[in-house]
């Protein structure tokens, strides 16, 4: 069929079909789901630093690799 052949109410079924195809990837640029996915970021670096901490304090040095608690000496 040639785009004069099809009738307009073809074209608007065609058009909504286009449309309804490209909604499931526009879905994902709302605002509210990127919020949600920064949150998810941020839960996951917090839990992250916790566990650095955490392995840090077991192994018995802070950040710099230096050795914690009381100096030996006069």
């Amino acid at each position: 069929m040639d785009e004069e052949q099809i009738s307009a109410a073809e074209k608007a079924r065609e058009k909504r079909r286009d449309r309804d195809a490209d909604a499931r990837a526009r879905a994902g640029m709302r605002t509210g789901l990127a919020k949600q996915f920064k949150q998810v970021l941020d839960v996951q670096r917090q839990r992250a630093d916790e566990v650095e901490r955490r392995e840090e304090s077991d192994m018995g040095t802070d950040a710099h690799g230096k050795r914690k608690g009381k100096t030996r000496g006069a």
